[in-house]
């Protein structure tokens, strides 16, 4: 669900609220996704899941097995690749030169990702056609269907290389 905010420091945000700040100093604030009653409602349980102790911990620690598991098999068939992103949003580029920007990104074998989020899709492994996002609810059984999406992918994207 979209959905839109604003954050500041309090001097600043609280020209939103005319009751502290009065007539003159108010600033009227409204946007298309601002306040979408079930967007607001997602968040806030986000939020509320978010705070809970140890959830990024293990949001991170889901992000890097899985960014290992996306890279090791690519290396180990000799596959130029580089894993941009970070634990919570990553993806694989397949070039062996430094990914620093979006220009660099593009430069990478479009036919190699295809193959390789084609492959991870054959494995139920619903990755779109760019990054991937780790959450919280993967349970063991979830991360190793997608190692195994991943050995499979690398598998199929080698076969290609190999052949080119």
């Amino acid at each position: 669900l979209p959905l839109a905010a604003i954050a500041g420091r309090e001097d600043i945000m609280r020209h939103f609220d005319k009751a502290a700040v009065g007539e003159d100093g108010f600033t009227f604030q409204i946007g298309t996704l601002s306040g979408n009653p079930l967007a607001s409602v997602a968040g806030l349980k986000t939020l509320e899941v978010l705070r809970r102790p140890g959830s990024y911990e293990t949001l991170y620690a889901h992000g890097e097995r899985l960014m290992a598991a996306m890279s090791d098999p690519l290396t180990a068939h000799g596959i130029p690749h580089q894993i941009v992103g970070a634990p919570v949003l990553f993806d694989v580029v397949f070039t062996g030169d430094p990914v620093l920007n979006y220009r660099d990104m593009m430069k990478g074998d479009k036919v190699h990702a295809a193959t390789f989020n084609a492959a991870v899709r054959e494995k139920g492994i619903l990755k779109p056609g760019a990054k991937l996002y780790p959450h919280l609810a993967l349970t063991e059984e979830d991360l190793l269907q997608t190692e195994a999406a991943f050995i499979h992918a690398a598998e199929q994207v080698a076969a290609k290389h190999n052949a080119a």
